[in-house]
């Protein structure tokens, strides 16, 4: 198969400015092999260029966008929240380019796997709200990484999460309870429109959603199934699925 008959994936960067006075734009290696490797689709970065870019003519080009997860939050004014320490870092710039990217793919019918912080864009897209701090919530347990430097600690199993047996993910993945990593501090708070509850850890947060009306793949998950997503079966079984709508969109496009 060659590189030009691959599908092809938007995968959404961030934007990092830092101490640097020369800002550039990002993705982790893993989003990117995941997509290569166990979609089998050609990843397109999509710079967080937000307006300046021509989303109508960038998704109507794609087969696939996937939104990743990233160290910043969705800003808190998207879901009529007052910005907070507790809550930073931003980038309003990605929040900018993502939201559209989102509401250009369910308008276009395009395929859409979305990340951790991508989870969050896609709720509050929706206009759902967000935890900052899901720890400080009586009853609910610290969801934040290990933090060890050590990526197989950091993202290996952390809890369990049930599914919902009526959601789309539990027809992927064939089960109804499985095991999850666990590196985020914010979470859903209101669920929004038109998103369903596929998933939830022990302490009631919402781990995945998804779309039942919509007719394209939708899928949010709030841990990280991209980090060696061969390896794990919960993880393989989600890019194979979005990685057959994907090629699905391509070949009907073609």
């Amino acid at each position: 198969m060659t590189i030009r008959s691959l599908p092809i994936v938007g995968v959404s960067a961030c934007l990092y400015k830092g101490d640097t006075p020369k800002p550039y734009h990002s993705v982790d290696d893993k989003y990117l092999r995941a997509v290569s490797v166990s979609a089998g689709a050609m990843p397109l970065i999509v710079p967080a260029l937000g307006d300046l870019l021509d989303m109508p003519d960038l998704v109507a080009s794609l087969d696939g966008i996937m939104l990743t997860g990233s160290n910043s939050n969705v800003f808190p004014e998207l879901y009529q929240t007052s910005p907070t320490p507790e809550a930073e870092p931003y980038d309003q710039m990605r929040d900018q380019t993502t939201f559209a990217l989102i509401h250009e793919a369910l308008r276009q019918e395009v395929p859409l796997l979305a990340i951790c912080r991508g989870f969050q864009e896609l709720n509050v897209s929706m206009g759902g709200s967000l935890h900052s701090q899901v720890r400080n919530i009586d009853g609910r347990m610290d969801h934040s990484s290990p933090d060890t430097s050590e990526m197989d600690i950091d993202y290996g199993p952390s809890h369990t999460i049930q599914l919902n047996p009526e959601g789309k993910l539990i027809n992927i993945l064939k089960s109804d309870q499985v095991s999850v990593n666990s590196l985020h501090y914010q979470a859903i708070d209101r669920v929004g429109n038109e998103l369903q509850v596929d998933a939830q850890a022990e302490d009631g947060t919402v781990e995945a959603i998804s779309m039942p009306k919509q007719p394209s793949f939708v899928l949010g998950v709030q841990w990280h199934p991209e980090y060696k997503s061969q390896d794990n079966p919960v993880s393989r079984n989600i890019f194979r699925a979005f990685g057959a709508a994907v090629k699905n969109r391509a070949s009907n496009r073609t």
